[in-house]
């Protein structure tokens, strides 16, 4: 049986960003710093890909753009998942 992978960020933004891109969101964990938590989602190919646009593409790549509503949803998304922990 083949095991999943998962892709973990303390990144607010970079979780919120991949959620709004309908990647997988799995947990919340706690991290090594106090008061901080790790967003943790299943690791896809198309995942990585888009962390790594997130972190180092051209501003204007259009792989960044995102519907307002749906980043705004999926921050209340997270922040309710994260005040639920």
């Amino acid at each position: 049986m083949k095991k999943e992978k998962h892709f973990k960020t303390a990144s607010f933004p970079l979780s919120t960003f991949l959620y709004s891109k309908n990647q997988q969101f799995t947990a919340i964990e706690p991290t090594d710093d106090p008061g901080r938590k790790a967003f943790v989602f299943l690791q896809t190919d198309q995942l990585l890909e888009l962390a790594r646009l997130y972190k180092f593409g051209d501003r204007g790549d259009p792989g960044l753009l995102v519907e307002v509503h749906a980043y705004e949803q999926a921050r209340r998304d997270l922040l309710d998942i994260l005040n639920e922990n």
